[in-house]
């Protein structure tokens, strides 16, 4: 069993950690003055399977309270390149692993505990600011919008992806979307005015125009943002020319298309 008075006497007087008690299973809770978002402590469990007081094999987690904090604000972690990324730049910046759902690093002893307390209640907080990525759906962009439905769809893509053009040029399309049989180009048309929306709708149209004949084994799709009624019903037609286009609304046209 994990030896609590040694816990007590070694994080006794920092104010980090404001209470340590013991749980059923035997783990031992601290928490600490980090905080999530909404003003909550978070905490940090000691682990441990053998009898001795402190081994290597212990672990100090918060016991996937984190994740399981942003499934509660309607966050996935997963669910971006975008977040996955960050995810990965705050684990490696404080040494910290993930285990499925739970984020943990290994102890070596006593004396760096204050250290590892801080070292993991730093990840749990950085990584529980995600809920920051999570926009309404008239604030964030529709790249962004996309993105969590290719996520949600399970489809593999590459953002911001340059493919041949002509003449030796590159034409860069929003996303390069894997399906089973077929590769889809995307571009995205987005303006809330109804003045701009004309010039957005022209520089989609262009880019499709000056993607190479080797391209054309890729379907070429162009999601327009509905959330807004600002574009021109002859400038839709001819993106419908040269490309499928769907309404970012119609999410399981859009679905099926792409994972032809």
């Amino acid at each position: 069993m994990i030896d609590k008075t040694q816990i007590d006497k070694y994080v006794e007087g920092h104010s980090l950690v404001r209470g340590v008690d013991r749980l059923p299973r035997g783990h031992i809770r601290l928490e600490t003055a980090f905080l999530y978002p909404d003003g909550s402590s978070i905490d940090v469990f000691v682990k441990g399977h053998a009898a001795t007081p402190l081994l290597p094999s212990h672990t100090l987690s918060d016991l996937g309270q984190t994740t399981t904090w942003l499934l509660d604000m309607q966050v996935k972690p997963w669910l971006s390149k975008k977040r996955q990324q960050i995810v990965t730049d705050v684990l490696k910046v404080h040494g910290v692993q993930q285990n499925g759902g739970a984020l943990e690093l290994e102890m070596k002893g006593y004396d760096e505990l204050i250290d590892d307390v801080v070292r993991l209640g730093q990840a749990c907080a950085r990584i529980a600011d995600l809920t920051f990525t999570r926009r309404t759906s008239m604030q964030s962009s529709v790249d962004e919008e996309l993105e969590e439905l290719l996520a949600d769809f399970s489809l593999d893509y590459t953002p911001k992806a340059e493919l041949k053009g002509r003449y030796g040029a590159t034409v860069k399309v929003d996303f390069l979307v894997r399906g089973r049989r077929l590769e889809s180009a995307l571009q995205t048309l987005s303006s809330a005015n109804s003045a701009t929306s004309h010039t957005v709708a022209n520089e989609v149209f262009r880019r499709w125009y000056d993607l190479d004949d080797s391209e054309k084994g890729k379907q070429r799709v162009t999601v327009f943002d509905d959330r807004f009624d600002t574009y021109r019903a002859e400038d839709l037609k001819r993106l419908r020319d040269v490309s499928d286009v769907v309404a970012l609304s119609e999410k399981t046209t859009l679905r099926d298309l792409l994972a032809a």
